[in-house]
C-alpha cells in the first residue's frame, strides 16, 4: 500500500509532451515520398504541460462524457497509471517494463484513456472551455430524428464548444510505436481525418469551424521524447447537415457528464433531457471550500483512494457559481446556459498544487483543509 502511495504522489509531478503539427495537405496525401524525413513533415509547437492531477481530470470527464463507459473513474485509474506512466519525467514517459507489463487488450485500452485525456488538455490549450462525447449524444436522439440514421458512422470522440465556435475531436493513442516513423504516424492521422472527422463536418449544425486528430504517442527507454501529433482540417461552412447540437447543447453535455461524476445523475438527465425520467427537483447539500480565491462546492463521496490519517480527503466538485447557474438552467429548461456562464474560473495551468481545474469550472484534487460553509442547493 505504501509503494503505491508514494508512487501516487510522485505521479502529481510537473511533466509536459511534445507537439507536433502535420499540415493538412501531407496527410491527405496518398503516400509520402520515399525515406520521408519527420523534420520536414512536421512542425514542433509548444510542448503541453500538465501534471498527473490534470490528465486524471481529464480522463474522469471522459468517461463520465461517455454515458455508456464501464471505466474505473479517472481517480482510480491514476493509481493504476502511476505504476506505468513516469509522470516525473519532462517530457513525460512510460517507465520501463511498461508495455510488457499488461496484455494487448489492456495497453490498448490503457493507452486509448490517455489519449483521450490528453487530447481534452490538449483542447482546453486551445481555449476550448466545454465538451460534448459525439457518439453519446447521437444515440440518445428520440427515434425519429434524422440523426439516428447515421449513429452506427464512425464519428469523431469529442465536440468542443467556446463562446465562439466548435470543434470537433477525434483521439488516439499508443504505447508501442517507439520512434518517429513518418509513415505510421500518417497512416493513424489520415484514416481518423477521413472516417472520423470529415463526415461529420457537414453532418452538424451549426458546422464546425474545424477539426482535430491529436494521436499521443507515449514511450519507454526510447531516444525520441513521448509526443501528440496533431492535424486540424478547416469546416468548409457547409449547410447541408442532419444532427443540431448547438453550443448550449455541449454546455449541458459537459456539465451533466461532470454532474454524473459526483453522485447527481437524476439532475444530469435532466440537465440534457429535461423532464425524461419524471423525477423531481430535489434539495443537495453540498460542502464549500475556497481554492485560489473562488468558492467550489464538492460533495462528500467514497473514492477508490487510501483511507490514512497522513493522506487528506480528495474532493470532486465544481465552481459554486458554475453550480447556482445550473440550478437555474434545470428550473428554467427554456433559458441557454450561455448567458448564465459569464464568470469561469481561469484554467490552473502551472502544474503546481494538490488539484486540477478546468476551464469550466470544474475541480479535482485533494483537500488539506475543512471545508468552511455547507449549503442547500436544489437541483
Amino acid at each position: 500500500m505504501f509503494n503505491v502511495i508514494a508512487e501516487f504522489v510522485h505521479s502529481l509531478s510537473s511533466t509536459s509532451i511534445e507537439v507536433y503539427e502535420w499540415s493538412e495537405a501531407v496527410v491527405r496525401k496518398k503516400r509520402l515520398p520515399n525515406s520521408p524525413q519527420f523534420s520536414q513533415l512536421a512542425t514542433q509547437q509548444p510542448s503541453l504541460s500538465f501534471n498527473g492531477w490534470g490528465l486524471a481530470h481529464a480522463i474522469v470527464k471522459a468517461d463520465y462524457l461517455d454515458r455508456r463507459s464501464l471505466w474505473m473513474p479517472g481517480i482510480g485509474f491514476l493509481l493504476q497509471a502511476s505504476n506505468l506512466i513516469d509522470f516525473g519525467a519532462a517530457p513525460v514517459a512510460l517507465k520501463n517494463g511498461a508495455s510488457k507489463a499488461l496484455n494487448d487488450f489492456s495497453l490498448t485500452s490503457l493507452s486509448g484513456r490517455v489519449g483521450q485525456g490528453l487530447t481534452i488538455l490538449y483542447g482546453h490549450s486551445l481555449g476550448m472551455k466545454f465538451a460534448a462525447h459525439l457518439r453519446s449524444y447521437v444515440e440518445s436522439l428520440p427515434t425519429g430524428a434524422t440523426g439516428v440514421a447515421h449513429k452506427n458512422k464512425a464519428m469523431a470522440d469529442f465536440l468542443f464548444a467556446n463562446d465562439q465556435q466548435s470543434v470537433l475531436f477525434e483521439s488516439k493513442g499508443s504505447f508501442t510505436l517507439h520512434e518517429n516513423d513518418p509513415t505510421a504516424i500518417k497512416r493513424v492521422l489520415k484514416d481518423a481525418l477521413e472516417n472520423q472527422i470529415d463526415p461529420w463536418m457537414s453532418l452538424l449544425q451549426p458546422p464546425p469551424s474545424n477539426g482535430y486528430v491529436v494521436y499521443s504517442c507515449l514511450r519507454e527507454d526510447s531516444w525520441h521524447p513521448s509526443a501528440l501529433f496533431v492535424v486540424d482540417p478547416q469546416g468548409d461552412d457547409a449547410d447541408a447537415s442532419s444532427i443540431p447540437i448547438g453550443p448550449d447543447q455541449v454546455r449541458r453535455e459537459n456539465y451533466s457528464a461532470w454532474l454524473r461524476a459526483m453522485g447527481l445523475n437524476s439532475a444530469a438527465s435532466r440537465l440534457v433531457e429535461p423532464f425524461s425520467d419524471g423525477s423531481e427537483p430535489s434539495d443537495e447539500i453540498f460542502l464549500l471550500q475556497e481554492v485560489n480565491g473562488r468558492t467550489y462546492a464538492f460533495r462528500e463521496m467514497n473514492y477508490p483512494w487510501p483511507r490514512l490519517a497522513m493522506w487528506p480527503s480528495p474532493f470532486l466538485g465544481i465552481d459554486y457559481k458554475v453550480l447556482q447557474s445550473i440550478s437555474r438552467a434545470l428550473h428554467s429548461p427554456e433559458r441557454g446556459l450561455q448567458d448564465m456562464l459569464a464568470d469561469l474560473p481561469r484554467q490552473v495551468t502551472d502544474g503546481r498544487g494538490d488539484y486540477s481545474i478546468f476551464p469550466d469550472g470544474s475541480i479535482l484534487g485533494h483537500a488539506d483543509y475543512p471545508p468552511s460553509n455547507r449549503m442547500s442547493v436544489r437541483l
